[in-house]
């Protein structure tokens, strides 16, 4: 009964990530098939980055690391495999987390330095992808910045009622329109703490 005025509110807003500029979709590699292909090393041709779910961390960070049993860093690419290659910036997003955690959404962005130092990354299937089209009107560091903030993970909660974060739910999050967003922008431009950051999405709200 707590949030009935936050879904009233969120029944309101029209805007979506579509309407931000944004597609969704899944992390295409699905590991435990092309375990032949995977490296310790990035040494080598077609050698690219393994993004793994644990590389976005419950802070809302990406770190580039592979720690969990039978997971490696790299992956080699063969020739067939052009579309497991993630060539553009974008937010990651945890697609499998539980009620008892801190947080549903669990997001970071994926830099777009470290994808051009490597040439495109590979993206594992426990991770959805937030990809921006060509002059999308909100920055992929907000998208983070708001997925991440607790009002709208409280709103993904009233949506949400299994351990899948899916594709097609994230697509259907009531958002605010982008040109609403010149403050959160100047705020996450400006390295400002969670506690800044989740007082304006609250307002946005």
């Amino acid at each position: 009964a707590a949030d009935s005025p936050l879904i009233a509110q969120a029944e309101t807003m029209t805007a979506r990530l579509g309407d931000w500029g944004y597609s969704i979709s899944t992390g295409p590699l699905v590991w435990n098939r092309f375990k032949s292909q995977l490296r310790q090393s990035g040494a080598g041709k077609d050698v690219r980055p393994l993004i793994w779910a644990e590389c976005v961390s419950a802070d809302g960070r990406f770190i580039f690391r592979a720690f969990k049993r039978n997971h490696a860093p790299f992956f080699k690419l063969e020739r067939k495999d052009g579309w497991l290659l993630v060539e553009e910036p974008c937010v990651l997003v945890q697609r499998t987390t539980a009620k008892e955690q801190a947080r549903r959404l669990i997001a970071a962005e994926l830099p777009a330095a470290f994808v051009d130092e490597h040439g495109g990354v590979v993206v594992e299937n426990h991770l959805n992808m937030i990809r921006a089209a060509h002059g999308a009107a909100v920055a992929p560091r907000v998208v983070a910045a708001i997925l991440n903030s607790r009002v709208v993970d409280q709103l993904f909660r009233c949506m949400n009622g299994s351990v899948a974060v899916s594709a097609f739910e994230l697509g259907a999050l009531p958002l605010p329109t982008a040109c609403a967003l010149g403050k959160l922008e100047r705020l996450v431009a400006a390295g400002a703490g969670r506690e800044a950051v989740d007082a304006e999405c609250n307002r946005l709200y």
